[in-house]
């Protein structure tokens, strides 16, 4: 197979560099697709570096709920919530789901304001009262 390479600087590196740590990923992968298909289900944080592939493993793991779990969950009119941190992040994840309305994914922000959102006039009563 022919690898395509650029150039960074003085130095060549490969476009598709080989991934050491595909076995890393690929156990976390099944410890956390066993999360999501366990019985009782079990709530899993993913915590990695930048441009380490967590959107990669987070879409993985909502892909097999996805497959296992899609069709009892709309029946019982449930979907799972996907919380991040960014809108970038938000919006890629939507977008590599294809916009599944099985998941309801958002920011942190924007899911506590859905939490609060019908309590405006008792926080701004609260706030005044300080």
């Amino acid at each position: 197979m022919r690898r395509l390479l650029r150039t960074k600087g003085r130095e060549i590196v490969p476009v598709n560099p080989p991934h050491s740590d595909d076995v890393v990923d690929a156990d976390a992968d099944k410890t956390i697709a066993r999360c999501v298909t366990s019985s009782p289900r079990q709530s899993f944080f993913l915590f990695a570096g930048a441009g380490s592939g967590k959107t990669r493993s987070l879409v993985e793991a909502l892909q097999v709920i996805s497959e296992k779990e899609a069709k009892r969950l709309r029946l019982h009119r449930q979907q799972v919530g996907v919380i991040t941190f960014t809108n970038k992040a938000c919006d890629e994840i939507k977008r590599r789901l294809k916009y599944d309305s099985l998941f309801a994914v958002s920011t942190i922000h924007s899911f506590a304001w859905s939490l609060i959102v019908g309590l405006n006039s008792d926080i701004r009563g609260w706030l005044s009262a300080r």
